[in-house]
């Protein structure tokens, strides 16, 4: 355990929160095991979140035995491997190859389908690497953006892009789950819907249906093979709505969006669960998404759900 964690279960070298532990428990009925992610832990005290999404509070004189569970191969594959998942959750319109940075465009929709996705190799000529980027992206009407893997830029680069005058983004998270056990809590379906396409109802609340991207929108939506939409459907309104797109054993969470008038019920958890589900029906075993980091209530959520932080990136943004 870490000092940071205090002294409470120093039997588990090097501990700590955000790792999932196994603890063997005593209790009135007889020894029990736990586990699950622990969140935070005193002297006195070990709080840890059940795969069911349930939090309980374990007196640190009462852990008999425990162990950290290795992670899984969610959680094992590497920040830019990951990166390269996900550009095929999301596929732009269009793309190219920049010395082995995929170049994405879909008319400004969103800055995954909008970037150059940069891998931590070695770059020769950085300034020239970067003034082809720009050009690219000049070409189609859109600013040059990089989408860069926090501690996986390539040596030199964010020198490079704040001499220039490149701006930065606030981070995203990236987070991943073993879709068994997100699927292995308890959860309400709230009579979710799934399609294979998106309709205009679904669109009226993603995004809150907002104007002037809706053909790139739907471009960049359905440009998958395995793709699911879920949603809750209250009479004639679409009031929560997830999509889900599979690649081999991966899947990718997307566009988990709820009306405001219908939050806190757990909806955006029942779309979510509902798109995980159907994925695992089509081969997915291990799932990622993606959420600002300042998305606090969010991040909350997916956390219940399973989900443990993978990494961060952040867009750098050219100079107009």
């Amino acid at each position: 355990m870490r000092s940071s964690l205090g002294q409470s279960i120093s039997s588990i070298a090097g501990v700590q929160a955000g790792d999932v532990v196994s603890l063997r428990v005593s209790t009135s009925a007889g020894l029990t095991e736990v586990v699950g992610t622990l969140v935070a832990a005193s002297a006195d005290t070990l709080s840890v979140r059940r795969r069911d999404g349930s939090v309980v509070e374990i007196a640190v004189d009462d852990v008999q035995a425990g162990r950290v569970v290795p992670p899984g191969p969610a959680q094992r594959v590497g920040p830019y491997e990951l990166q390269a998942i996900m550009a095929q959750g999301w596929r732009p319109i269009e793309s190219g190859d920049c010395g082995g940075w995929l170049l994405r465009a879909a008319g400004g929709f969103t800055g995954r389908a909008n970037s150059a996705l940069v891998s931590p190799d070695h770059v020769v000529d950085l300034p020239g690497r970067l003034a082809t980027i720009r050009d690219w992206y000049a070409e189609r009407d859109l600013p040059a953006k990089l989408q860069v893997v926090v501690g996986g830029d390539p040596p030199g680069l964010l020198d490079e892009l704040r001499r220039q005058g490149w701006q930065p983004s606030a981070p995203t998270h990236v987070m991943t789950a073993e879709a068994a056990h997100v699927l292995r809590g308890r959860h309400d379906d709230a009579g979710v819907q799934l399609s294979p396409s998106p309709d205009e109802r679904w669109f009226g609340v993603y995004r809150r249906g907002e104007g002037g991207l809706a053909v790139s929108a739907a471009q960049v939506l359905t440009n998958h093979p395995a793709a699911g939409f879920a949603s809750v459907r209250r009479g004639e309104h679409c009031i929560a709505v997830a999509r889900v797109a599979v690649d081999g054993r991966w899947a990718g969470l997307f566009a988990v969006e709820v009306d405001p008038a219908a939050r806190r019920r757990g909806l955006g958890s029942a779309v979510s669960v509902a798109a995980l589900r159907w994925a695992v029906s089509q081969g997915a075993r291990r799932s990622y998404l993606q959420v600002r980091s300042d998305n606090d209530a969010a991040v909350r959520m997916y956390e219940r759900l399973g989900f443990a932080r993978h990494h961060d990136y952040v867009y750098w943004t050219a100079p107009a």
